[in-house]
């Protein structure tokens, strides 16, 4: 049996530097992710989780059509909530990679993503939000949305306007703020 060697804290911080750096890595397109998102690891994923937050960093992706949101509502033990298309950034994956594949798989959608348009936090969570330049497939819930779905874990794809965001739950909180300057017309 042999044991596992787990880095020192030195080895740790050092490779956390390449890590960091990642994060601040150009904007991509689908074909341009590996299979999975997957690619050799700079920080383990442990590393990486106690770096960022219990739940590590998330990337998600703003899709706009004819003046629409997609968003995903989740209902999970009663509670009602709407996300963007997203989900956690893997160990060895950058925002943008994250962001292109967690839409691949929870949507169907091949995004090309134009720019990154903030960083957003929810209950100490970090959140890479891109804005998707194009889009294209079928909409269909999958991935492990698809695979976990119950009467008490829920996922729905859905388009929406400003209107109806207005009147829903958004994560993170400040979300709503951001979908007036996407989906309205600048005041003039």
């Amino acid at each position: 049996m042999s044991r596992r060697h787990w880095p020192s804290l030195t080895a740790l911080a050092a490779r956390a530097g390449k890590w960091v750096a990642a994060l601040r890595s150009p904007v991509l397109h689908s074909d341009d992710v590996p299979p999975h998102g997957r690619q050799q690891a700079d920080v383990p994923g442990a590393a990486a989780r106690l770096l960022a937050g219990k739940r590590g960093p998330r990337a998600s992706v703003v899709i706009i059509q004819d003046g629409r949101l997609l968003m995903m509502q989740r209902i999970k033990n009663g509670k009602e909530y709407y996300v963007l298309p997203g989900g956690t950034i893997k160990s060895g994956e950058t925002p943008a990679m994250a962001a292109v594949r967690e839409t691949r798989e929870e949507t169907g959608l091949n995004v090309w993503l134009a720019e990154q348009l903030d960083i957003l936090e929810h209950k100490g969570r970090i959140e890479h939000v891109f804005l998707a330049s194009k889009f294209r497939g079928t909409l269909r819930l999958g991935g492990p949305e698809l695979a976990r779905m119950s009467e008490d874990n829920q996922y729905h794809l859905l388009w929406l306007d400003y209107q109806q965001l207005q009147q829903l739950k958004l994560r993170p909180k400040n979300l709503l703020m951001y979908c007036q300057e996407w989906l309205l017309p600048p005041r003039t």
